[in-house]
């Protein structure tokens, strides 16, 4: 433990608790801030300053993201792909893009890409069953206006192009 840390305060009471200063949390304490003002609010974080374990864009463990290739938000019920799960997350995170872009045309953030950048997203399935699964998969999905870009392939040369490491001896 570095010795410049601050020393804990004991509160006795808080309206919102932040678990973890990355990204989501600072977009939800904003937001808050803005809708109720009066509320009191404490960010918890474990390490030693804010965004420094999920909010990378490599590391969406935490992040704010799209439910692009999040097989275990589109699972399989009856033979049917359910994509609830994959449409509400989306659209969560595109009213998280509309408060951040509410929040740069108010100057309270001044640089995008400071704090969102694209990444490519990519599923990997192999062996029939779970490549029919992740077209069943697209299929569902492809028509939906949040996910107007997605793509599928069981083309060798495009798997090559788009994932050459992944490629090698296969």
């Amino acid at each position: 433990m570095s010795s410049d840390k601050k020393t804990a305060q004991v509160v006795d009471e808080v309206e919102v608790a932040l678990i973890g200063a990355g990204i989501m949390s600072a977009t939800l304490g904003a937001m808050l801030r803005e809708l109720e003002p009066s509320w009191t609010q404490m960010v918890f974080e474990r390490l030693d300053g804010p965004a420094l374990e999920s909010s990378s864009p490599w590391n969406n463990a935490g992040t704010g993201h799209s439910a692009l290739c999040e097989l275990n938000y589109t699972p399989e019920k009856n033979g049917r792909i359910d994509v609830s799960k994959a449409m509400n997350i989306n659209e969560k995170f595109q009213v998280s893009r509309q408060f951040w872009s509410h929040q740069l045309n108010n100057g309270i953030l001044t640089d995008p890409r400071a704090f969102i950048n694209p990444v490519p997203h990519v599923s990997f399935a192999q062996g029939s069953i779970q490549v029919d699964y992740l077209k069943r998969r697209f299929d569902a999905l492809k028509d939906n206006h949040m996910f107007p870009n997605m793509q599928f392939s069981d083309d060798d040369a495009t798997f090559q192009e788009k994932l050459p490491l992944m490629s090698e001896g296969r």
